[in-house]
């Protein structure tokens, strides 16, 4: 029988180009086309002759309609990857993500605008539950945490650079939001076809007889043994609790920060450097994790970290805000090391990969969408900076939550 780790080095030109394409999925993707919403939100809000004419509460609802897909399809469509391969799946969400996306500029109407942003959803949630998914099929363990970096931080680097130029630079050199949105769903759907051209399912290498759970049995033979899993259910509370105050905090620091004094440019700017420092991050915290041989304690110091930088961005200014938000991004690259332990997992293994991470992603969202609630009514009542704390205090208990997770490095859980 051949190895893994020979049968990944044969591949090695290959493997870098699937990795690639992943990483074109989420800068592009899952980053840009979703992250600039928000900046083009002033434009969609004025009148007809330049938008929509929508309100706040209305805008508040189509961002929230993408968050609200994936929570009820990130599931299924890990299931549907693990029956049927993430290829097609992903293949076939993005090309869903590259038409809903280009219609969005075409909406006329809220209720248009709103069921665009849900049709977009359904298709961006096949992209995260199984690109880990991809990874693991072609590249070994030792570098599973880096691998995972490279792809998931690119989202970063996408949904950054959205948020720095979309709504200053890319729509007025576009001609307005709805070519903007229209470009976009090009390029989604460039990527779509290169990604079904390039990307291949790699079988396990161990027949099936000699691992339980090496290939589903039936449609929902993933789902099953994943919820029975203790530490699926441990990391589905790390995600719920630590992402949702992520995007509760996102989404609340750039209106806080503009109270405080200063242009909504500057506050943006100042988020921006989250999104960008979390690239490097999410490369150099999972690259840690794989060389020191654990994932456990790496985890739980960058997200005690993390949880001072996030509270101390209520308290500080000028180049020290700028260092908290740089240390917040930095130390969240940990987030990646959730997604590299169930590929690990003796018990779980790539093969399920799919539906632990739709299990994953759907706390995520499911957190995001409670968390801004919950947060911004700590705010009105108690105050932002207290809110803000909150939301800090989300990453320490996710952080004590992950210690009770099993190590899966093969380095360490040999030496156990």
């Amino acid at each position: 029988m051949i190895s893994e780790e020979v049968v990944v080095h044969r591949s090695t030109p290959y493997r870098w180009m699937v990795l690639s394409v992943g990483a074109f999925v989420q800068a592009i993707v899952a980053g840009a086309a979703w992250t600039i919403m928000p900046v083009l939100f002033y434009e969609i809000s004025q009148p007809r002759s330049v938008g929509l004419g929508l309100s706040l509460v209305e805008l508040g609802a189509i961002w929230g309609m993408m968050p609200l897909a994936n929570a009820i399809c990130c599931i299924p469509m890990g299931i549907g990857a693990d029956r049927y391969g993430v290829r097609w799946v992903v293949g076939m969400g993005i090309l869903l993500v590259a038409a809903a996306g280009a219609f969005r500029g075409t909406a006329d109407s809220f209720n248009q605008l709103l069921i665009w942003m849900f049709v977009f959803g359904i298709g961006y949630s096949s992209i995260g539950p199984n690109l880990p998914k991809l990874v693991r099929m072609w590249f070994p363990s030792k570098e599973l945490g880096l691998a995972n970096g490279v792809v998931m931080g690119s989202y970063g680097l996408g949904a950054g650079l959205a948020i720095t130029f979309g709504g200053s630079l890319i729509s007025p050199a576009l001609g307005g939001w709805r070519n903007t949105l229209y470009v976009l769903g090009g390029l989604s759907l460039t990527i779509a076809v290169v990604w079904l051209i390039v990307v291949r399912d790699r079988k396990p290498d161990k027949p099936a007889a000699e691992t339980e759970n090496a290939v589903p049995s039936t449609m929902f033979h993933s789902i099953s043994v994943a919820i029975k899993s203790r530490d699926v259910w441990l990391l589905a509370a790390v995600m719920f609790i630590s992402q949702g105050g992520y995007i509760g905090a996102i989404g609340y620091l750039p209106l806080y920060l503009a109270g405080k004094g200063m242009t909504q440019a500057t506050a943006n700017g100042y988020v921006s450097i989250l999104l960008y420092v979390f690239v490097a991050g999410s490369l150099i915290v999972p690259m840690i994790s794989d060389r020191l041989g654990n994932r456990k304690w790496i985890f739980l110091i960058s997200f005690s970290i993390n949880a001072i930088a996030v509270m101390a961005t209520a308290f500080l200014t000028g180049p020290l805000l700028a260092a908290a938000f740089a240390i917040w991004g930095l130390s969240t690259g940990a987030v990646i090391i959730c997604f590299v332990v169930p590929l690990e997992h003796p018990s779980l293994g790539p093969s399920l990969a799919g539906a632990i991470n739709g299990i994953l992603l759907a706390s995520v969202f499911t957190g995001g969408f409670i968390s801004p609630i919950v947060g911004n009514l700590i705010a009105e009542k108690m105050g932002g900076a207290t809110a803000i704390v909150c939301w800090g205090t989300c990453f320490l208990v996710a952080a004590l939550i992950f210690v009770m997770v099993s190590e899966t490095h093969s380095a360490r859980v040999s030496k156990d």
